[in-house]
């Protein structure tokens, strides 16, 4: 029920939407608020967040997370918790992790369904979720095990998503990830002004940063002509479904988590109605 009702409300929202991308006047603090104005919600927020390396999906999917209260689920920790714990799937994903293969798309189902299954038993019941699907494969899979009531798709302008990639440092002391790159795009046609200034590290960690090695030019571009061949089909998937919503990031995180907090808005109430609507029936149900 609440898939047709997210539907319906892309195509309601696509215009008022497309102004809330554009209004950046709102203030970091902003997202606080909104971690009490939906309490009772966890439970209907059933989200996937899309998007190619660098823009920033595992940033603000931890942090709408927190703000609504649910769980943040990140595919690749998924993977790492379960092989940690020593239980007999994790076992087995170790098994192929350590000759080398890629994890069969039907063990990575496997390991979701069981953190979802987890959360269900502990009363969580609803998710965000990042760095899965990236193939339409993975989103019917994906479909078979839970619902998914919205898919945001975030996007960054190429030349920035390059810069951002290899800017990345991490601190081999105390394991945080920052970022040098001091980024400055004028307007371009219709597309905004990109400012985004770098994620400087404490004088405490500059002598310890490292950049991945992955994280050159060349594998970077790579890696993004890689995604770009998969995600039209995954994006596709979602808006035949009517579940799409297009995000554009032009900010920095101060600028870009209120913005993406009042897009998300009309989803977190609806959320809120539906979770309500639930209530009040199984009180009913309770008294008869």
């Amino acid at each position: 029920m609440q898939q047709q009702a997210s539907r319906s409300l892309l195509r309601a929202a696509h215009g008022s939407l497309k102004g809330a991308w554009l209004n950046t006047s709102a203030t970091p603090a902003a997202a606080a608020c909104y971690s009490t104005s939906i309490s009772g919600s966890n439970g209907q927020i059933k989200w996937v967040f899309l998007g190619p390396p660098g823009v920033g999906k595992g940033t603000y999917a931890s942090r709408v997370a927190a703000a609504l209260d649910v769980p943040h689920i990140a595919a690749g920790d998924l993977v790492r918790a379960e092989i940690k714990s020593g239980s007999t799937l994790g076992q087995q994903v170790q098994q192929i992790v350590s000759q080398g293969q890629l994890l069969p798309d039907e063990v990575i189902i496997e390991v979701l369904h069981h953190r979802l299954q987890q959360g269900r038993s502990a009363g969580e019941g609803g998710f965000i979720l990042d760095g899965f699907p990236r193939t339409v494969h993975q989103a019917q899979q994906l479909s078979g095990v839970t619902d998914v009531h919205l898919a945001l798709n975030m996007s960054l302008r190429h030349e920035v998503l390059v810069q951002k990639c290899c800017g990345r440092r991490i601190c081999q002391h105390c394991g945080r990830n920052y970022n040098v790159a001091d980024i400055f795009l004028p307007a371009d046609g219709q597309r905004p002004e990109i400012v985004m200034p770098p994620l400087s590290p404490p004088p405490e960690c500059e002598p310890h940063l490292e950049t991945r090695e992955d994280d050159t030019e060349e594998v970077v571009l790579k890696r993004l002509q890689v995604y770009n061949a998969a995600a039209a089909p995954v994006e596709n998937f979602y808006r035949r479904s009517g579940l799409l919503l297009d995000f554009e990031i032009t900010g920095g995180i101060p600028q870009t988590l209120p913005r993406l907090m009042n897009t998300l808005q009309p989803y977190i109430e609806m959320a809120r109605s539906s979770s309500s609507s639930s209530s009040d029936q199984e009180r009913a149900a309770a008294v008869a």
